[in-house]
């Protein structure tokens, strides 16, 4: 970039954001049953509380993709979030995959999300499609529906095409998701791939390695936590950690995804237009 990132003209730009809330995922992907009481989640009365604490501490303004089930369930969570200072962003009503849903399945979510949105007065900017991957969809859909960036899987960054829009782009390499140190199953999507989970200290290594990726390409990058998984102390500490590295990174402007978005938008001439391509994750 000829200008670089951010008033301080960083190498690269980063946000640290965070996906899910209360029982959408399991309730999509059928680990808990649709009728099954909810209400009591402990992503929103546990790990929900530690977070923006921990992101008060260390004085960062950080995006919430959150599926908009949530503002009917747990609206005071959703409130808490926002009135902190954070970034509130759409991650889908249920947590629906959108690559492996319909075009009439998209559009019933998007009205039921920016109903729910609306009710708590919320207008959400960013859309991080669950999965990451658009499949056979454009993000004209997203334009049409007001949104003004969009954050996908992979590390193209910039903005992406549709058929008649341009977004901002803020992407995540599949490394960049907690799961892939802490969860079983999701740990082959390390680089290199691991059988074992690694814990916050091979978290933070792992994260560490793309921001010097991605302060080398001049880009940005999206690292992910999924809230539900922040269900220790040494993992909350971790987030700390990790900010005031980022923080002390003269390479790194460390940056909500929104003011990123912003960025990009506002020097048109320094990013390139790039047709996004799904990267299936190694799942």
């Amino acid at each position: 970039m000829a200008g670089g990132w951010g008033p301080g003209g960083a190498d690269c730009a980063i946000a640290v954001t965070f996906d899910h809330l209360g029982e959408a995922a399991e309730i999509q992907l059928g680990s808990i049953p649709a009728d099954a009481p909810v209400g009591r989640h402990h992503s929103v009365t546990r790990e929900l509380p530690a977070l923006l604490a921990v992101l008060d501490e260390h004085s960062y303004s950080a995006t919430f993709f959150v599926e908009a089930w949530n503002f009917r369930h747990y609206p005071d969570a959703v409130r808490a979030i926002a009135e902190a200072g954070h970034e509130v962003g759409w991650h889908g009503w249920l947590h629906e995959p959108w690559h492996r849903s319909s075009a009439a399945e998209i559009a019933e979510s998007l009205r039921l999300s920016l109903d729910a949105f609306g009710e708590l007065g919320i207008r959400p900017r960013g859309a991080r499609p669950p999965a990451g991957l658009l499949g056979p969809h454009s993000v004209d859909v997203l334009a049409e529906h007001g949104f003004d960036y969009v954050s996908l899987a992979g590390t193209a960054f910039g903005t992406t095409l549709g058929r008649t829009a341009r977004l901002p782009l803020l992407p995540y390499p599949w490394h960049a998701v907690d799961g892939a140190y802490y969860v079983p199953g999701f740990t082959r999507l390390r680089q290199p791939p691991g059988e074992e989970p690694v814990g916050p200290d091979g978290l933070l290594a792992g994260y560490a390695a793309i921001v010097d990726d991605t302060a080398a390409a001049g880009g940005c990058a999206g690292l992910i936590f999924h809230v539900p998984w922040q269900d220790s102390p040494d993992r909350i500490a971790a987030i700390g950690t990790l900010i005031d590295r980022l923080a002390a990174d003269e390479r790194v402007w460390l940056a909500r995804a929104d003011e990123i978005a912003d960025w990009v938008r506002d020097h048109p001439a320094d990013f390139p237009e790039t047709v996004h391509t799904d990267r299936a994750p190694a799942w």
